[in-house]
């Protein structure tokens, strides 16, 4: 979040009313902003076509979109994680020359992955036209792309651009899925929108060659990065994978619908899910202004005295100040979100009836909201653990959100609709009471695993350093084990 970041810190150090609001819209975009983009334009184009092409053309397209949304995610978050890691070690060793080489490889190497997925279920479960199957494929490619090159805009320095990018691309994704829609159903819809994100994806992709203007060199470390960060990986996968498992599983209960190309959704659980999730986007912005403000002072400040041998007292001391940010970040956090989400709860039927939305999704609203509370707290509590490189413990964390999701889930399909949403609001609890123990222990020792459980990974990352001649700067390979 280098970009995002300084431009954060900028903006807070103004200390006025006018820097504030603008760091947390900041904040909120790059949480939130193109999720809440893509789902707006979906909204738009079904509720402008279906009239014309009748709703079954319109749940066609839209049963397409919500597949490729969800395995999307789920595909490209262990990659994500992986590639992450490799950029941030590049920007704290200010040696950014890679990041192209990165980027592009990144962005093919799911390609094969996802291309042969997606066509393997377009083409012999799905019933749909030739057109139709090659537009979906398109489309998961596309989306998988969207949600990759997210790492990189992070980076990015230049955010005026790419909001103005973003706000764009969406506008011609909707107007293009729109136009070709009314003409030819949902086939049209699927190449308007595709051709829509060919417009996002080039504009994007532009604005990250444009900071990083080096020529391109094949990013040979991809290997390594795989080889010892394996947990960030599988990390990403059950994250993702125990944030939107619900969602799939729910589409066998007996209420969801079959549409005409054999996609089956739940309108009613998906649509109450995608509702509550709207609730959380307080929280979201400001964790990311507070990550990227108040914790990375006291982290970076950390971590500087570790790398000059500073004294022993004065590491403890940062220590005690990052246990102590954390802690009255998240009792900040628990005051806001939970107001909102205890208002949003109790104002649910107001609401629906503003909106007009189905009172059946009522319960599975609320439970929802209840959920995404606590599931971004989960996600929180992971992204402190890979600050400090503790993959067991985001490995621990994000099963258990996976495998009690699958559980519970489960569980309330069996005991039936009036159950329906509680198996991901338990699975958010537990998940967080877990995941809040860990943090505490580790908190608690924190000095003792970044000088003893690390030692051996440091080790072994200086020596790929050294061997493969990826040296910073004089060729010093110290700076090699200040990347961790």
């Amino acid at each position: 979040m280098a970009g995002i970041g300084f431009l954060l810190r900028k903006l807070a150090s103004q200390d006025n009313f006018s820097g504030i609001i603008r760091a947390y819209f900041h904040s909120s975009v790059i949480a939130v902003g193109p999720w809440i983009l893509i789902v707006l334009a979906i909204g738009a184009i079904t509720f402008s076509t279906y009239p014309i092409v009748g709703l079954g053309e319109a749940n066609e397209f839209l049963a397409v979109v919500i597949y490729n949304f969800f395995f999307s995610f789920i595909l490209t978050g262990g990659l994500y994680l992986v590639c992450a890691r490799y950029v941030a070690d590049c920007l704290y060793l200010r040696n950014v020359a890679p990041i192209p080489g990165i980027f592009i490889t990144s962005m093919i190497f799911f390609l094969i992955p996802a291309i042969v997925i997606s066509t393997i279920f377009y083409t012999f479960y799905a019933t749909m036209t030739p057109l139709s199957t090659i537009c979906s494929i398109v489309n998961f490619t596309f989306l998988c792309e969207i949600w990759m090159i997210m790492l990189y805009l992070g980076c990015l320095r230049n955010f005026r651009a790419i909001t103005f990018s973003w706000i764009l691309g969406v506008f011609v994704v909707t107007l293009l899925a729109i136009f070709w829609g009314k003409i030819y159903g949902s086939s049209g819809m699927l190449t308007g929108f595709n051709v829509g994100l060919i417009f996002l994806l080039a504009s994007l992709k532009a604005s990250v060659l444009a900071e990083y203007p080096y020529r391109f060199r094949k990013a040979k470390e991809f290997p390594f990065y795989f080889r010892y960060y394996k947990g960030l990986f599988w990390s990403g996968l059950f994250l993702y994978g125990g944030m939107w498992i619900d969602k799939v599983i729910m589409w066998s209960a007996p209420e969801a619908i079959t549409h005409l190309n054999n996609l089956r959704t739940y309108p009613a659980y998906d649509g109450g899910m995608f509702l509550s999730y709207l609730s959380i986007i307080p929280i979201m912005a400001l964790f990311i202004f507070s990550l990227e403000t108040n914790f990375y002072d006291s982290y970076i400040l950390y971590i500087q005295h570790i790398e000059r041998n500073g004294p022993f007292a004065l590491i403890e001391e940062e220590k005690v100040n990052i246990f102590a940010k954390i802690t009255e970040n998240a009792r900040v956090f628990f005051v806001l979100q939970g107001s909102v989400s205890l208002i949003t709860i109790a104002v649910a039927p107001t609401l629906f009836e503003w909106i007009g939305a189905d009172y059946l999704q009522l319960g599975i609203f609320r439970q929802g909201a209840l959920g995404a509370f606590f599931g971004a707290l989960n996600l929180f509590i992971v992204i402190i653990f890979s600050y400090f490189d503790s993959q067991d413990n985001m490995l621990k964390v994000t099963a258990t959100m996976l495998c009690s999701n699958i559980l519970f889930t489960f569980i309330t399909l069996f005991l039936g609709f009036p159950f329906y949403g509680y198996g991901y609001s338990l699975s958010m609890i537990l998940t967080f009471f877990v995941g809040a123990t860990l943090l505490v222990r580790f908190l608690n020792q924190l000095t003792y695993h970044i000088f003893i459980t690390n030692i051996v990974k440091r080790q072994t990352i200086t020596e790929h350093y050294e061997d493969n001649e990826l040296r910073i700067g004089t060729g010093n390979v110290h700076n090699a084990d200040r990347a961790l």
